[in-house]
């Protein structure tokens, strides 16, 4: 099987968001979300077995899926996909609203976002599909749906373990350019010099050994030393 056949299938960035009986929160990222039927209008996102939102989701019946800009800066997707809801208040600073169900809805860097109530879940090995008729929908404003293409070629992000789409062939291996590139220990994020780190005030061509000691990971914000040379 060549793995690299399964980076054609179109995937989005999106939050997706639920909550307990108890009113604990939790929201994460998602990129395997589509739209399944028309009429009643159902969504459907792909949630790994071990993540809180997963256990949020199961208990309350309930997710919110905000369909984040291209201008989202990696920081805020390091928030939600590279740190856990369970040793942290992911929402801390976000501006959200809550749906009359109580399920949070991210809007800070959201377009669009739809809220929903679980139909039907089907168990798909590492992960739970989620099937979810949607109660509530709304597009805050104009802006374009930034892809998982986008997120990787542009802005140079990386996937967790626990994605649906992370493959091995993704983990570090790749031969330096004409200048040093370093790897984040933590998420793998491979800092490029040409490219540099315009989110974080890095312009392109700045070598990694130049980079202010206060900078850290634009991904998972490791700090510095949490970065080794890529082989």
């Amino acid at each position: 099987m060549d793995p690299n056949a399964l980076h054609n299938i179109s995937y989005g960035m999106y939050i997706v968001a639920s909550i307990d009986g108890k009113g604990r929160c939790n929201g994460q990222i998602a990129n395997a979300a589509m739209q399944i039927t028309s009429e009643p209008a159902t969504i459907a996102v792909s949630i790994n077995k071990n993540n809180l939102t997963h256990e949020l989701i199961n208990s309350s019946g309930v997710f919110s899926l905000s369909v984040l800009d291209e201008s989202t800066p990696l920081a805020f997707i390091g928030r939600f996909g590279f740190r856990s809801g369970r040793t942290e208040d992911k929402f801390k600073g976000v501006n959200i609203k809550k749906i009359d169900s109580g399920c949070p809805v991210v809007l800070d860097n959201t377009i669009a976002y739809l809220a929903a109530k679980v139909v039907n879940k089907f168990d798909c090995f590492s992960h739970t599909v989620f099937l979810g008729e949607i109660v509530e929908s709304a597009v805050i404003r104009s802006g374009k749906p930034m892809t998982y293409d986008y997120y990787h070629q542009v802005k140079r992000g990386t996937t967790p373990a626990s994605a649906p789409t992370f493959l091995k062939s993704e983990m570090p291996g790749r031969k330096a350019d004409v200048m040093q590139k370093y790897r984040c220990v933590v998420c793998n994020y491979v800092y490029d010099p040409a490219a540099g780190d315009p989110d974080g005030g890095i312009q392109p061509g700045t070598p990694f050994e130049k980079i202010p000691d206060t900078w850290v990971c634009p991904v998972c914000g490791a700090d510095k030393s949490q970065f080794v040379k890529e082989e």
